[in-house]
């Protein structure tokens, strides 16, 4: 998606032929957003994710920093390295205007510079050989509910498939904490929660199974005394115990819990918990960003990790599912955004080869522990994916454009 690009030098030459039109910062969330020109966004590691072909002629754009950083950016021809326009000391939060006049057919992309952080640069597009009136975003029709019906029940089948799986695992790991079977009860345990994992992180944050996700896969984040409390159930109660706390003796009251409360999740009715409503398939298109969210907010902080250290194969997990929702979706975001589906499966792809090289070379090590380099590749590698999945919610809002 960010194409390395050299940007040539920024002499007077090229100066004299840049037209710049810069207007005031405006504070995001004033509801200004200073004319309403193409929407540019970028954040700690994307640069314009997704951006349209520009207009050719006089072209004006509305640059929104998403980031932490104050930033430089620019907009350059991707074939000579030219700068057309800049923006500087662009604040975090806020929104500035730039506008330059574009070359129709030539391609051009974004550099954007942010204090302490590497270079980014977006995918060069070609200004388009004629004006489109309104702008150049693709004419599409609203999203109805039933075009996302089809989607989710496939979503569901896939869903029942894989609750039918963790039922069977839980009932061996049971089998293997009932007769004191550490080693296999621990390989039993990971096979499980990844099959729990491979559902979309539904641990009661964005879920379709509220209390009773929370109560199979939540953390102790709420809870006084942490793992020690009472009312802690689910996988990382077991985790707690079969890694150090108890062993397969203290894990035996866990697991029963445990195989309870798949029981009672295997019996719901998946249609009447993920309805084919307009409240219910807008809340399922947020998994499609929401799986990742909820892995930086609870893997890569170490907040789940009661001992096994499987944050790397918890995150390939989330990986997986997220491509399978982007597979079920891609049809209806396309037409709404050609680039966004490409994007997200070379940053999902880039993520996957990230954690496949780390679980190679160490993959039982807490997250409190991965070197400073591997952690920020991760962090990074992730926070693109979000950047580039984060419209996902917002294009496919039934009724939406």
């Amino acid at each position: 998606m960010r194409h390395a690009a050299t940007v040539a030098g920024t002499t007077a030459a090229f100066a004299a032929a840049v037209a710049i039109a810069v207007a005031p910062a405006v504070a995001r969330g004033s509801g200004q957003r200073g004319g309403g020109g193409e929407q540019i966004t970028f954040g700690d590691v994307t640069c314009a994710p997704s951006w349209p072909p520009p207009q050719p002629g006089r072209d004006r754009f509305s640059v929104e920093n998403q980031s932490s950083r104050v930033a430089t950016v620019y907009l350059f021809r991707a074939d000579s390295g030219a700068i057309v326009a800049r923006l500087r000391h662009v604040r975090p939060g806020t929104v500035r205007e730039v506008s330059a006049t574009l070359q129709a057919g030539r391609p051009y992309a974004w550099g954007c510079d942010l204090a302490g952080y590497p270079r980014h640069v977006s995918e060069a597009q070609r200004a388009l050989t004629t004006r489109q009136p309104g702008g150049t975003g693709p004419v599409v029709v609203p999203v109805q509910t039933e075009q996302l019906a089809g989607p989710l029940r496939a979503y569901r089948r896939y869903v029942a498939r894989r609750i039918a799986r963790l039922r069977r695992q839980v009932g061996e790991l049971r089998g293997a904490v009932d007769g004191g079977r550490l080693v296999p009860a621990r390989r039993v345990w990971e096979r499980a929660h990844l099959t729990w994992l491979s559902i979309g992180q539904d641990d009661g944050a964005y879920s379709a199974f509220g209390a009773l996700g929370r109560a199979i896969d939540g953390t102790t984040a709420g809870y006084i005394g942490g793992a020690r409390n009472p009312d802690f159930t689910g996988f990382h109660r077991v985790e707690y115990a079969l890694w150090g706390h108890g062993g397969t003796r203290g894990a035996r009251p866990a697991a029963a819990e445990l195989q309870r409360l798949v029981g009672k999740l295997s019996a719901m009715r998946l249609a009447a918990v993920m309805p084919a409503t307009r409240s219910g398939v807008d809340t399922w298109t947020l998994r499609c960003h929401e799986v990742l969210e909820d892995a930086l907010r609870d893997t890569l902080s170490g907040e789940d990790d009661e001992g096994s250290h499987t944050a790397l194969a918890d995150l390939g997990a989330d990986v997986a599912v997220t491509r399978r929702l982007l597979g079920l979706l891609s049809p209806l975001l396309v037409p709404r955004s050609p680039a966004l589906v490409p994007a997200a499966r070379l940053d999902l792809s880039r993520l996957a080869r990230e954690l496949a090289r780390a679980q190679r070379a160490d993959p039982d090590r807490a997250v409190a522990r991965w070197p400073r380099s591997m952690r920020e590749r991760i962090d990074g590698d992730v926070g693109a994916a979000l950047q580039t999945l984060a419209p996902v919610p917002d294009l496919l809002a039934v009724g939406s454009t």
